[in-house]
């Protein structure tokens, strides 16, 4: 039924018949909504149904992958360490030590001929198998992976799938905006068929001179009984608040995962999980030296006075500690005593440089036996060179200077209270406080603080790093050194991004120069591009002027520009249905479309070649920042990468074909001619970003999974053509699970999808095409393709969920700044109450102004856009995101300062009021059970995940130079306390021999306690025993008397020995 309002005006009437006759139908009725309603209700629908079940089936597979470990834990039995029930997360893992130690022998290995089996072997050593095979892709559950590559590999993929879903529901929500543009033909038409699923393709165009005003058309649909339309401004509303309700969605994912499913995760994998950190401490800020600290302590056998005193420190704040925190359970476990204590000395940055000596020298061998001379001219020069500057002699170690300690004490519960009682200590200001109050005199019968001090220092007692995350060669780096060094590579960082954003800049400038401009002018100023940056010389397309042209004039006697017009006016889609002016007039303007494309698709290239290429550069400055831990390492890779790639693939685009106010700082960086989100930006910069993100949909997981097959085809061919031993164990080796460019993939895509998804609803789409695509092909990398992993921290995600918050700031200013436009998202302004405290808002603002005229301008119109319906909730739901990160700053920083100072000085002037932590529970402890001890502990982890030790020498990355690095280091330093054992066994050969005899006897023939009688008649002293115990561990844990026998044979060959006869 068509309109039968007397009250439409003339203009909208000759609109209406317009629409009518290109629809052909005999009216457009505008009161009725039926099938806008419909339309409404199938999108909503269908959307909601593929999230419910994509949902669905994620909760199934996951409950069924549940099921399946459980039946596999029930079959295969759990390995407990301890009463408590505390655990290892890798015991279904083949022994750590044992791939370790396998590892070892490779490098041993006197074979150099080429052994095909021994290197596939290799693969599934380092690859991350389980039981020696590939695990599932399938069954593999995402709690499966942090047996893998600890917590942070598993928080990973937990918040691609997370974000997946949440993405999926926000597409759910906005799919109808998306539905809106597909059925609308008001931006230019230029064959970028992603311009027409944005908001700035709003409504129906009007040709001819029925033109309306952008604020009053409507939007057209056809149905069997006619034409229905509704007003774009009755649309605007509805969408923009389906994108706050998107945005909710969005905010309560973050901020669960981020305060609840990381904490949660991490403490449920502390109270399952069992490692060395758990009962050491970090110690620094320690003195250099101390007087006679190389002497050994008469008290301490086999300690230096430096690891006996601090060892003393320590033993005695852990004694008070148990005083202030009594649980009865500590009493059954002995007096407090550090087991292990760690100096990592200066050597003055020799280390790294002895571990490029013996992989020059590995090379050098390589290249003689292959018979490559060239290869081994080339590294022995380097290998002089490098000799060269290890020609300084050093001290011998114990005289080193001590950079900072790892010590391991006898339970968890005294590392806890150690580092309770050093809390404050991890403040700088505070541990001046702590040093000022210490030395006055008169506070020193009644301070506490001084009694904490190592020979007179405030020293700083810290969480530890796993002993597998501290990267050794940077320890001896002194703080401001890396402070500068920070300093440098961040000047160096910004130079590369200046850099690369001025080739992207340059790469879409030059596309942008040679396509054809799709910029056609409605005459209207809230509309149009900025004609002053058009250029008045260059010719200017109205709509108006080009519908009015007949075929004929545009046949004979219109200009190439005037053709160009009229064709990109009707449209790219008319032209494709016109055979006639595909092959006739418009066949050159179609050639510059297609040219224009392909352009940008080679911009598109461009960008990316530049990221890998500055992404390489970034990981190699990450690297010379020397950060002290992996964990450090990868969340410095993670943030710069992340940076470099959201500028270049989501903001160099929108600065290209930005034109700013007159005014503003930097200007003149931006070339481009719309100072607006107008109908030609969706079409050009709109769809530019969406072809971004749908190629970034697949090409990260893409790249993955090329990778592997290219590693697959490269063992195939290569593997017989190896001339090596070592090059077929180095072709035999999958490359690292990168998972710090993994999370700043992860960011870019987040910021850029944020950025622009309220105009652009159709990102959403893409971002969770995204996360479930790279979901799989990182899971198949990281099962098939990668190498074992180190167990990263959650800190990394933690510090990716955090970043992500800050993208919410950045959409809702968008939102504004695109639903706030008249012409392309036209709505009504404010009305009622909302009205009036907007007005006298801005009035107020106003009068209080005394900037210039272009400033008050840009203040009016940015005041005007916050104050209609669909953008007035947006601004407020940004003025609550403001406020509450205002409050979480004010908490953090009076927590981290005042609160902290607060607390220091009650525990230094009120030490018998001061509560240092919640007394124990009395019925908690009963029922936690027994506390379980180091001793107790050190051989599950020593088989489970070694090294069961802070010792540098034990480092999985010293494995291969601990001979060269003994024998070097042997000339610089006194042959006592060596850094590391030579080749052989680890205590005197005798008793070796006789170790060997006593675990045949015991593990082999069953004679019961042969070891513990082999060391009671031998007499070995405690460090032998402990050096002993872990090979001990390694014949305990075989399966069978055959692979008793085996790993003793193994042994002996290591240490140069025979074994024991039958």
């Amino acid at each position: 039924m068509c309109s039968t309002d007397s009250g439409i005006s003339e203009s909208l009437q000759a609109a209406l018949d317009t629409w009518a006759a290109s629809h052909d139908c005999s009216c457009v009725d505008i009161e009725s909504d039926t099938r806008f309603k419909r339309l409404w209700i199938i999108c909503i629908s269908a959307a909601s149904f593929v999230c419910l079940v994509i949902t669905l089936i994620i909760m199934w597979t996951e409950r069924k992958k549940k099921n399946t470990s459980v039946e596999e834990d029930e079959e295969e039995g759990k390995q407990t360490s301890t009463s408590t029930g505390k655990r290892s997360s890798q015991t279904n893992k083949q022994s750590a030590a044992e791939l370790q130690r396998e590892l070892e022998e490779e490098e041993d290995d006197d074979d150099l001929k080429p052994n095909l089996e021994k290197a596939m072997q290799h693969l599934l050593r380092t690859s991350p198998t389980k039981n020696g095979k590939w695990r599932p892709i399938w069954s593999t559950g995402v709690a499966d992976i942090s047996e893998i590559g600890g917590i942070g590999t598993e928080l990973y993929f937990r918040l691609l799938k997370r974000l997946g879903i949440c993405f999926l529901y926000m597409a759910a929500f906005t799919t109808l905006a998306v539905g809106f543009g597909v059925v609308s033909d008001f931006a230019p038409d230029n064959g970028q068929y992603l311009a027409k699923t944005t908001v700035g393709n709003f409504g129906s165009s009007v040709t001819g001179n029925n033109l309306l005003p952008p604020d009053q058309r409507y939007l057209v649909l056809e149905s069997p009984s006619g034409c229905e339309g509704i007003a774009v401004t009755d649309i605007t509303k509805i969408i923009a608040w389906l994108d706050v309700v998107a945005m909710v969605i969005f905010i309560s994912v973050l901020a669960w995962f981020r305060f609840n499913t990381i904490p949660k995760i991490v403490k449920e994998a502390d109270a399952d999980d069992i490692t060395v950190k758990d009962f050491g401490v970090e110690i620094d800020k320690l003195p250099l030296t101390i007087d006679g600290m190389e002497e050994e302590d008469p008290d301490r056998p086999g300690f230096n006075k430096y690891e006996a005193k601090l060892c003393e420190l320590l033993e005695e704040r852990m004694t008070l500690m148990r005083k202030s925190r009594p649980d009865p359970r500590l009493e059954a476990t002995g007096p407090p005593k550090v087991q292990e204590i760690v100096l990592v000395r200066d050597y003055n940055g020799r280390l790294e440089k002895k571990g490029k000596q013996a992989q020059l020298t590995k090379d050098i061998k390589i290249a003689e036996y292959v018979g490559d001379t060239k290869t081994k001219e080339k590294k022995e020069k380097a290998l002089e060179k490098l000799n060269v500057t290890l020609q300084k002699k050093l001290k011998p170690v114990p005289e080193l200077n001590v950079v900072r300690a790892y010590a391991i004490v006898n339970t968890q519960e005294d590392a806890d209270n150690l580092m309770i009682d050093y809390r404050f200590s991890t403040y700088a200001l505070l541990r001046w406080m702590q040093q000022c109050i210490g030395n006055i005199k008169f506070l020193e019968c009644c301070c506490p603080q001084r009694h904490r001090f190592f020979q007179g220092h405030a020293i700083r007692v810290r969480e530890p790093p796993e002993p597998t995350n501290i990267i050794w060669r940077n320890q001896d780096v002194p703080y401001k050194w890396r402070l500068l060094r920070r300093a440098i590579i961040m000047i160096i960082f910004l130079l590369i991004v200046i850099l690369s954003f001025v080739l992207v800049y340059a790469a879409s400038a030059g596309a942008k120069s040679n396509m054809q401009s799709n910029n056609q002018l409605l005459g209207d100023s809230s509309c149009d591009p900025d004609t002053t940056a058009i250029g008045t010389s260059a010719y200017q397309c109205y709509v108006e002027n080009a519908t009015a042209w007949t075929m004929n004039y545009i046949e004979t006697e219109a200009s190439a520009d005037e053709v160009g017009c009229w064709c990109g006016t009707i449209g790219y889609q008319a032209i494709l249905n016109d055979p006639s002016l595909i092959t006739g007039v418009c066949a050159d303007w179609l050639t510059n479309i297609g040219t224009g494309i392909a352009i940008s698709v080679g911009a598109t290239l461009i960008v990316v070649v530049i990221n890998i290429l500055c992404k390489g550069t970034l990981l190699r400055l990450a690297e010379e920042e020397k950060p002290l831990s992996e964990s450090d390492l990868n969340a410095s890779k993670m943030t710069k990468i992340w940076a470099l790639q959201t500028l270049n693939t989501g903001f160099v685009i929108f600065a290209v074909n930005f034109s700013p106010p007159d005014g503003m700082p930097f200007g003149f960086i931006f070339l481009g001619e719309y100072s607006d989100a107008v109908r030609g930006w969706y079409a050009v910069v709109g769809a530019a970003l969406l072809m971004n993100m749908l190629a970034n949909s697949v090409t990260p997981g893409g790249t993955s999974i090329v990778g592997m097959l290219m590693g697959w085809c490269c063992r195939r061919r290569g593997g017989p053509k190896a001339k090596h031993q070592a090059e077929l164990l180095k072709l035999y080796e999958n490359p690292d699970f990168d998972i710090a460019a993994k999370f700043a993939q992860l960011l870019t895509t987040v910021f850029v999808t944020m950025t622009y998804s309220a105009g652009l609803p159709l990102l959403n789409v893409f971002a969770a095409m995204y996360m479930f695509f790279t979901f799989w092909c990182d899971k198949l990398e990281l099962l098939w393709g990668s190498k074992r992993p180190p167990a990263i921290s959650f800190s990394m995600a933690s510090d990716a969920v955090q970043y992500m918050l800050y993208s919410i700031a950045l959409h809702l200013v968008f939102a504004i700044w695109m639903f706030g436009q008249p012409c392309t998202f036209p709505s009504s302004p404010l009305g009622g109450q909302l009205a009036s405290l907007s007005d006298s808002a801005i009035d107020s603002a106003s009068s209080s102004s005394g900037s210039s005229a272009t400033a008050a301008s840009l203040q009016n119109r940015f005041e005007e856009r916050l104050t209609r319906e669909s953008t007035w909730m947006i601004f407020v739901l940004l003025v609550i995101c403001i406020l509450l990160w205002v409050i979480w700053t004010v908490l953090w920083i009076l927590g981290g300062t005042v609160g902290t100072a607060c607390e220091v000085l009650k525990s230094c002037l009120c030490p018998k009021r001061h509560k240092v932590a919640p007394e124990a529970d009395a019925a908690a402890a009963d029922s936690a059970g027994p506390i379980q001890t180091w001793e107790t502990c050190r051989h599950t982890i020593e088989r489970v995940c070694p090294p069961a030790s802070y010792k540098m020498e034990e480092h999985p990355s010293f494995s291969h130079i601990k001979d060269i690095l003994a024998a070097t280091l042997a000339n610089s330093h006194s042959t006592s306390n060596p850094l590391f054992s030579p080749r052989g066994p680890p205590v005197p050969k005798d008793l070796a021999e006789k170790f060997l005899v006593a675990c045949k006897r015991e593990y082999i023939d069953k004679v019961d306690q042969a070891v513990g009688k082999c060391f009671e008649e031998s007499k070995a002293s405690p460090e032998d025993q402990e050096a002993l115990s872990k090979f001990e561990s390694i014949v305990r844990s075989a399966s069978s008397a055959e692979s008793a026998k085996q790993a003793i044979e193994e042994i002996a060959a290591k240490w140069k020995m025979a074994p024991p006869g039958p």
